[in-house]
């Protein structure tokens, strides 16, 4: 799924891997700051994309739109929580027990946004009876849900007015911020902090330098690129993979760009990122794009792809990236 120009709208290594062997950093700025300390059934209130969030008690029925915040409930140990879900989880990401809890649940009846995004009737949300919905902010009403006492929360990247702090290159801080917030609003801050205080020891020290590169989505048979800049979590798996954004000076997280652009900007590899299909024919959609072939990364046969939720938007897939990314990096000449 292509995710959305923040006006619109993801394996060899698992998550249970990764919260045994990893993690030491902290975040510096939370995306979404607790106003409580969560006790088991004590009411939680945060700040989430401009609003105040308010649970009576720990979430126990989550529905998800879409599934970008699985990578963090699986590491929190919540799957068994989400009572329904919009989207077919992408193969090869989770736990052999991720998959076989969610296969048994309702997937709620959606339409598709221009850019392949979830959107949610209200009644199919409140026939799932949750008390939390995690949601991108443009697909669901947030104050409808709350007038019928369900919690809206809005993973950062998804805000529809994301500020300035948000606008700025990412870090890997974005993903703590992620998991600490999640862990509030499930009442399980001490998980969070297990999982944040093991830090960065899984991105292991930075790879040598692989010279410059672009991220894109491809959609539309081909016909249109997306790059991702600077505020995405590709700019910060790319670093610790040994590679360089060549759109990291752009304060978009993600837009469409044409081919004279990226020609332009001479990235020496193109990561294609995608949510669904086979590798190959991601990359051959984007070899069948008029004038790619002028690429340099194309003549030289440096293009991979990757599968999308490895990068964006924050979460413990985030972390597996660079692993992955320096995986396929070692394929190419």
């Amino acid at each position: 799924m292509k995710t959305p120009l923040l006006r619109r709208l993801p394996a060899a290594l698992t998550i249970a891997a990764l919260t045994l062997a990893t993690l030491s950093a902290c975040a510096s700025t939370p995306a979404s700051s607790a106003s409580t300390t969560n006790a088991a059934d004590a009411p939680i209130t945060i700040e989430n994309c401009g609003s105040q969030v308010t649970l009576k008690a720990p979430a126990k029925r989550i529905v998800l739109v879409n599934n970008d915040s699985l990578p963090n409930l699986e590491a929190l140990d919540a799957v068994d929580r989400v009572v329904a879900l919009t989207s077919t989880v992408q193969p090869g990401l989770y736990k052999d027990s991720t998959y076989e809890t969610l296969a048994s649940l309702d997937q709620l009846s959606t339409e598709k946004n221009a850019t392949g995004g979830s959107i949610v009737s209200q009644e199919s949300l409140l026939g799932a009876q949750p008390d939390l919905v995690i949601a991108p902010e443009n697909a669901v009403d947030r104050a409808a849900l709350a007038a019928s006492g369900i919690a809206v929360y809005t993973p950062s990247a998804y805000c529809a007015d994301p500020g300035p702090e948000l606008s700025k290159p990412a870090t890997f801080d974005r993903v703590w911020s992620e998991v600490r917030t999640l862990g509030t609003l499930l009442g399980e801050s001490d998980q969070a902090e297990k999982i944040v205080s093991q830090g960065m020891a899984s991105l292991g020290s930075q790879a040598p330098d692989a010279g410059t590169a672009a991220a894109l989505y491809v959609s539309s048979g081909g016909s249109v690129l997306s790059p991702y800049g600077g505020p995405s979590m590709v700019t910060p798996v790319f670093t610790a993979a040994g590679l360089t954004n060549v759109y990291a000076d752009s304060a978009e997280r993600v837009f469409d760009a044409n081919i004279e652009d990226i020609i332009s900007r001479d990235p020496g590899t193109i990561v294609l990122l995608y949510s669904s299909g086979e590798p190959k024919d991601v990359i051959d959609s984007f070899m069948s794009a008029p004038g790619v072939s002028a690429l340099s990364a194309v003549q030289r046969g440096r293009v991979v792809a990757l599968q999308f939720p490895y990068t964006d938007p924050p979460s413990m897939l985030s972390i597996a990236g660079p692993q992955q990314l320096r995986g396929l990096l070692a394929t190419l000449p």
